[in-house]
């Protein structure tokens, strides 16, 4: 699925190994993708490793809708912390609800020899402004989880919104590349 959609993202590089994938679907059809990871270092979290959606569908909040939806998801299942990382200007410019703002500066000058920091180096998104974002809190939108865990590698379904946004879960760590 990230083949149909990593053209549309500034890092189009393949994804990292143990992301799971979900997508967004408007009449059967995707319209937005969101790539999460779970970090374990000093500290445990997810994050968005990638959150794109497709241009027709830009601007009318389907991108802060799956994301606040798998966000609430995880914090829910979990009771572990969910970040994203973004310079996108309209996330940058604080309409998200339910999250709180961590840090604000310019992208990582990428002091390792990572994949990641070799795609940073020469993307746009290093001179823009960005923001570190936690989840607080639960989201208002109209979205069914039904029987739908994390913890359940066996999971798959769709869940609707009110106006026939569908998200087609999958879980489990799959490779997508």
């Amino acid at each position: 699925m990230w083949q149909m959609f990593r053209q549309y993202h500034y890092l189009n590089g393949s994804l990292g190994a143990g992301v799971r994938c979900y997508v967004a679907k408007y009449q059967d059809r995707p319209v937005a993708f969101i790539a999460v990871v779970h970090t374990r270092m000093k500290r445990n979290y997810y994050r968005v490793s990638r959150l794109v959606v497709l241009p027709d569908y830009q601007g009318i909040g389907v991108g802060s809708r799956l994301l606040n939806f798998i966000a609430e998801l995880y914090t829910s299942q979990t009771k572990i912390p969910f970040y994203l990382v973004t310079s996108n200007p309209q996330l940058v410019r604080g309409r998200l609800k339910n999250w709180e703002i961590k840090r604000i500066g310019h992208g990582s000058h990428g002091r390792s020899d990572t994949r990641i920091n070799r795609e940073l180096v020469n993307s746009n998104s290093r001179r823009r402004l960005s923001v570190s974002l936690v989840f607080i809190g639960k989201s208002t939108q109209m979205i069914s989880v039904e029987g739908c865990q994390v913890c359940n590698s066996k999971c798959s379904g769709v869940k609707k919104t009110g106006e026939g946004l569908g998200v087609k879960a999958r879980f489990g760590s799959t490779r997508q590349g």
